[in-house]
This record gives C-alpha cells, sequence and structure tokens, in this order.
C-alpha cells in the first residue's frame, strides 16, 4: 500500500492577528497498483532455465521460455551438452540458483566446455504489449577461441491451447502430417526484405518435422536432426500466431543467425538462436532481445520488437 501525504490546515487566532499552521499528516492510499499483464514463475525442474510465462489477457495458456538448452560453437557446429542447465529456485542454495529483484529473473551458469552463461529476463509490463526482455552475456572462460558461438532458447507450445496445434488427423491417408504438429506451421513466420513468409507455404514446409532457417548470407549450420529450407529470413525475428489470430507469441533478439520449429513430438516448439560470433579466450558478449505474448497479429508484434529494439538487423 502506498503512503500519500495530505495538508492539513490549522488556524490560530492570536490578539495581533490570524497565524496560519500546516503540517503534513500520513494517511493509507486508496489506489492500488494495477495487476501486472504478464506472469512469469520459475520452472522448478527444468533443465534450461525455465520460466513460465502467461498473459492475464489469455487465461488458461502458459509458454514455456527455456533461456538456455545449451551453447553452439565451432566450425563444423559441436555444442555442449543439452538441458543441462539446472538452475534451483532457491535463492540461498549453494550452487547455481535463481535471484529474483525488480521483476528481474537472473541466473549463471559455467559449462565445462568454458563458456559462461549470465542471463536476465526482466518484466516489461506497459499493457497489452507487454514482454520478458532478455539480457545474455555469454563469456569464453577457455583457453581457445570458440568460433560461431550461438544460444539456443526453445518455446515449447505445449501448455498454451491458443497456439498449441495438436496432434494431426489428416483425412488424407498417408499425409505426412498425420500424426505429427505441424499445425502451428500454418501460423508461423519469418521476414525477408520488409515482407513476412509463412513456414507452411516454404518449399519444405509441407513435410519437414525440423524445419530450421538460415540469415541470409550465412553459411549453412548443420546440427542434429534440423534441415535447412532454402529460404533464408534477414531480420532477427519469429512470430506464432494463435489459432484465432487475436494472439501472438514471438521472439526476437539484436542479433540471430538459425531459426527453426520442431514438429516432431508434443512440444511443437519454436527457436530463435542469438548469435555472439568468435569469443576470444576471457572475452564477453552480450546480446538483447525480448519474448512477447501480447494481443494482436504477427505483424503487431514485429512493431512492438522494432519499436523497443531499434537497433536490431
Amino acid at each position: 500500500m502506498s503512503i500519500r501525504k495530505t495538508v492539513s490546515t490549522l488556524t490560530v487566532a492570536i490578539l495581533v492577528g490570524v497565524v496560519t499552521v500546516s503540517w503534513a499528516q500520513e494517511q493509507p492510499s486508496t489506489t492500488e497498483q494495477p495487476a501486472k499483464t504478464l506472469q512469469v514463475t520459475i520452472q522448478e525442474d527444468s533443465g534450461a532455465g525455465g520460466l513460465n510465462v502467461s498473459n492475464s489477457l489469455l487465461p488458461g495458456n502458459i509458454l514455456s521460455y527455456l533461456s538456455c538448452e545449451g551453447v553452439l560453437f565451432g566450425e563444423p557446429t559441436t555444442a555442449t551438452p543439452l538441458f543441462e542447465v539446472k538452475i534451483s529456485p532457491d535463492p540461498n542454495a549453494p550452487g547455481p540458483h535463481w535471484t529474483v529483484a525488480d521483476d528481474t529473473f537472473s541466473y549463471t551458469w559455467n559449462y565445462d566446455e568454458g563458456i559462461k552463461v549470465d542471463f536476465e529476463g526482466t518484466i516489461k509490463d506497459i499493457g497489452a504489449s507487454s514482454g520478458l526482455q532478455l539480457r545474455y552475456t555469454l563469456t569464453n572462460t577457455s583457453q581457445a577461441t570458440l568460433k560461431r558461438v550461438l544460444l539456443h532458447t526453445c518455446i515449447p507450445t505445449t501448455d498454451a491451447p491458443a497456439f498449441f496445434p495438436g496432434r494431426t488427423t489428416s483425412a488424407s491417408p498417408g499425409s505426412f502430417r498425420e500424426g505429427r504438429y505441424m499445425g502451428f506451421y500454418d501460423r508461423t513466420y519469418l521476414w525477408s526484405k520488409g515482407q513476412s513468409f509463412n513456414l507452411a507455404k516454404t518449399e519444405m514446409g509441407t513435410d519437414e518435422i525440423h524445419l530450421s532457417f538460415m540469415r541470409e548470407g550465412s553459411s549453412p549450420l548443420k546440427w542434429e536432426w534440423w534441415v535447412n529450407g532454402p529460404e533464408t529470413f534477414d531480420y532477427p525475428f519469429i512470430a506464432i500466431e494463435s489459432k484465432d489470430g487475436k494472439y501472438t507469441t514471438a521472439l526476437g533478439f539484436e542479433a540471430a543467425e538459425w531459426a527453426s520449429c520442431n514438429a516432431g513430438d508434443e512440444r511443437a516448439c519454436y527457436h530463435l538462436f542469438p548469435l555472439f560470433g568468435d569469443l576470444e579466450p576471457g572475452e564477453s558478449k552480450t546480446v538483447e532481445g525480448c519474448f512477447y505474448m501480447m494481443p494482436g497479429t504477427s505483424e503487431d508484434a514485429l512493431r512492438q520488437f522494432k519499436e523497443d529494439y531499434p537497433t536490431a538487423q
């Protein structure tokens, strides 16, 4: 409850005139702070520094923001172990733990491969266009240069029925979508030359369940099960619209080189990999961005990101 100072006035009559005395009196304010549109909580059992994110305007929907499934580096591409980032919600835990202060969720994780990850996620609550502002600092703690460093984020849609595609049951026998989760491709967008393109309408969007796309001008990354489509994006932003088209979840960074969607299992997740480039021994680099869950279309989310991060390119 906030405190409001009100001024009371006492008039004292004196033989030679009138003296007015004022004093400050503390009274409880009747004005309540508005509830935040975006709610964020810690995933206690996550192996990827997970946060649960929901929007009060879209009740019954929770999106997972997995802040770090792993770090990719090297040529050819290798990676740290996946799902190793286990952060305790206990602020007094002796090992890696979440720190929560002033709507900011943060942690530090050290990989044995010589990579330190410092993560901060801060709730930016401005009503309908609220988001989770992201800040990653990666430090090379090894004795060797790390080439082409990217960080693996992930957003599963499983617990957000407004976005989750469900398992496809096709009326056409033998359809590749049968039993898959490819329905959200129809609502997923990347951007090139100022125009969005829909993943379902790309060359591999009808049959590839581990579909990925490179940044224009980048040499193809080859890692795990991902299959790069021939199309490319030139703006570091990916967005998925809800089934009714009234809401959008999106992820953008100041710099990103790889985007992908997994339709092979019930996670039905999407990813954008922020790019840190080469890191010399002892060198640190920071990349910022934002995760959105907001009313509006993918173009509305794009406009909001451009307003929030005008230097992104």
